[in-house]
């Protein structure tokens, strides 16, 4: 099973980062979990094509989370993709509504230019809730409920071959039921959205306004909704898992800092994750 972060930034962009999307590979099959900004070309850049993703999973519906779904429709049906399995909570289904109202004329224009018209057609939605198992030759995903401003979902795929497993946590404060989901996994993906703040790029367009820590009103505010490196890896070591990925940092992150902070309290591998990171179990 390998694991891909296509993008590892949160909602503010930077010139070096895509938003949130995961790949996961297993027995050839690719998942793709999330879709947010810039997904479509870094799938490119990671020599995957979009034709090939037939399975879509939405931890929940933030903008850095599903922003390049009308484009990753259109291009991986244009590239030869015939179906669609979309997974995901609340609005799952309204997205793909849009797909089909917002986009109705260019959709149409397509089909009349040749492409066959099963693969835009033929995308099904299954709604994500609690207890929720997809379960196929190959792979066992489940789906954990997480603590975030809207409905979200954290997910597990264990490879059924091997048993290898890895867990992606999505948007989440510090949650008890997390680590005993996670419990023993050989990768936890944790997103970590208040992270130390490192130097910033010598050219091209800087957010002045993120270039210092959040101040702590905030701070407070953000905590109910993401984690600490810190936290992060209390998590990895209650769960006890073998490495632990940190992803979705605010811009300019000090990867060095965020591995010392989860390193401190979990004895594991620590990886603060960069855009196009690859971890196989």
């Amino acid at each position: 099973m390998k694991t891909t972060l296509l993008g590892t930034a949160n909602p503010i962009p930077t010139l070096d980062r895509a938003g949130n999307a995961i790949l996961v590979e297993v027995a050839g099959e690719p998942y793709l979990v999330d879709c947010g900004p810039r997904t479509v070309y870094e799938l490119l850049r990671n020599e995957v094509d979009p034709g090939d993703v037939e399975n879509l999973l939405f931890t929940h519906h933030h903008m850095d989370h599903n922003l390049s779904f009308f484009h990753l429709a259109i291009v991986g049906w244009t590239a030869g993709r015939e179906s669609l399995e979309i997974y995901g909570p609340t609005g799952t289904e309204e997205l793909v509504d849009g797909l089909y109202s917002l986009w109705e004329e260019d959709i149409e224009y397509r089909k009349e230019a040749g492409y066959p018209a099963d693969g835009i057609e033929r995308i099904s939605t299954t709604r994500v809730a609690e207890g929720f198992e997809l379960v196929t030759d190959d792979v066992r995903i489940e789906a954990l409920p997480v603590e975030h401003s809207i409905e979200t979902y954290g997910y597990k795929f264990t490879e059924r071959e091997t048993g290898s497993t890895t867990v992606l946590s999505s948007d989440t404060a510090k949650i008890d039921r997390l680590a005993a989901f996670a419990s023993d996994a050989d990768v936890l993906v944790m997103t970590c959205g208040i992270v130390p703040v490192g130097e910033t790029p010598d050219d091209g367009f800087v957010w002045e306004r993120y270039t210092e820590p959040y101040e702590e009103e905030r701070r407070n505010v953000l905590m109910n909704y993401h984690v600490t490196p810190t936290q992060a890896g209390e998590i990895a070591a209650d769960a006890d898992v073998d490495t632990l990925v940190l992803t979705h940092f605010t811009p300019y992150p000090d990867r060095d800092a965020i591995e010392a902070e989860a390193g401190a309290v979990f004895d594991g591998e620590v990886i603060a994750a960069e855009d196009g990171f690859s971890i196989t179990v």
